[in-house]
């Protein structure tokens, strides 16, 4: 089985508070020059796609709480096992 990069949307957190950073460009260069990436705040941080108008949920993240396997500066929560 494998997935196509255009079928993935990931999204970027910072790890120490949790706080949506962006989502990762799937262009091979950047700025590419695409209209997407004319959205203020994209590729500020190369490979960081902003979206205009996106604001996440608060919420967003409490469903992966109870799959967190590790935090970092804390280390492991919780086995796979």
């Amino acid at each position: 089985m494998s997935v196509v990069s255009n079928q993935l949307d990931v999204f970027l957190f910072d790890p120490g508070s949790d706080r949506y950073l962006g989502r990762l460009c799937r262009f091979n260069e950047c700025p590419k020059g695409k209209r997407d990436c004319l959205v203020p705040g994209c590729g500020a941080v190369p490979f960081n796609k902003r979206i205009e108008d996106f604001e996440p949920h608060g919420d967003l993240l409490q469903p992966a709480g109870q799959a967190m396997l590790y935090r970092r500066g804390i280390g492991r929560v919780q086995s796979a096992l």
